[in-house]
């Protein structure tokens, strides 16, 4: 079976789904909707779409079809059934992971944008094998406490070495972010954090710093603080703020910050992701200690 036979196979089930519908009208006429799902949690996912009760009660394939493209990031069944081959292999791998609302959201809190492109299909299918090859590995927060060893020393230091930007395909969370973790509510240094690794299996993982009273792991953490990008992403924003802003710019423009008054390449600039914005900003190359930004930056 092809990626597109998959698709088509999984608006099918999720019509099949959709068909189970009962409905019940309390003493005050507000009608609630049940359904005995088997592939997807249509009532759960419905609500994250936002359904009124007519849309809601109006099922047929091509409205399955049309739920299912959103789901994988697409505007239209359409859109996705004419995707390149890539888009396609991401759409089926994200459908065999996708069950409920919930799913769907815990994708989009980790890429920040997942709208499926041609231009972004291969990377997030990496980071999405990755992500879920992880929540697997994840599973080792939850052993015995006896299963498990917490590191410290160099051995702790050289596993959180190995954790770098390519964690998250928006590359906002680093080693001196500071972060919030989703299941303890706390927040804390990412540094903080422990590692713990399993006395049975070559597996580590990064965990909360409140390790064993939370078992929150490095994927429940949501960054806090104003992160510096680097490589790709640092490349792309630059890049971006050319064509959008600074169109007589170059990567080897001299500029003059007006904020602090130094001079240097363009290329040289920081790009900063804020936790509020969709997309990181391009700032004075003394970022933080200047808080100039692009629009700040004038040619030499």
């Amino acid at each position: 079976m092809n990626h597109i036979e998959f698709i088509r196979k999984q608006a099918k089930n999720f019509l099949k789904d959709w068909q189970t519908q009962t409905k019940t009208v309390e003493s005050d006429g507000y009608i609630s909707y049940h359904y005995d799902w088997k592939f997807y949690d249509v009532g759960d996912l419905f609500f994250y779409f936002e359904l009124d009760d007519k849309d809601e009660q109006n099922y047929s394939l091509g409205h399955a079809q049309h739920y299912i493209a959103q789901m994988v990031g697409f505007k239209k069944w359409d859109d996705l059934t004419n995707a390149s081959e890539k888009e396609l292999e991401l759409a089926e791998f994200l459908l065999r992971h996708f069950k409920d609302a919930q799913d769907l959201q815990q994708w989009e809190e980790v890429t920040g944008d997942p709208h499926i492109t041609p231009d972004n299909a291969e990377e997030l299918l990496d980071y999405a094998q990755y992500f879920y090859g992880l929540q697997e590995i994840q599973s080792i927060a939850y052993l015995p406490v006896d299963e498990v060893t917490i590191l410290s020393g160099k051995q702790k230091a050289n596993e959180m070495k190995q954790f770098d930007a390519e964690h998250a395909p928006n590359r906002s969370m680093r080693k001196d972010s500071y972060i919030f973790c989703t299941r303890c509510n706390k927040a804390y240094n990412f540094n903080q954090s422990k590692v713990i690794k399993s006395n049975t299996k070559n597996i580590t993982m990064v965990v909360c710093k409140n390790y064993p009273d939370c078992r929150g792991t490095y994927l429940d953490y949501k960054v806090l603080s104003p992160t510096i990008m680097y490589k790709e992403s640092r490349q792309a924003a630059l890049e971006k703020g050319i064509h959008s802003f600074k169109t007589h710019f170059t990567m080897d423009t001299k500029v003059h910050c007006i904020h602090c008054g130094k001079e240097y390449l363009y290329r040289e600039a920081n790009v900063v992701q804020f936790p509020d914005n969709d997309e990181p900003l391009v700032y004075c190359k003394h970022y933080p200690e200047c808080n100039g930004s692009l629009i700040d930056m004038m040619e030499v």
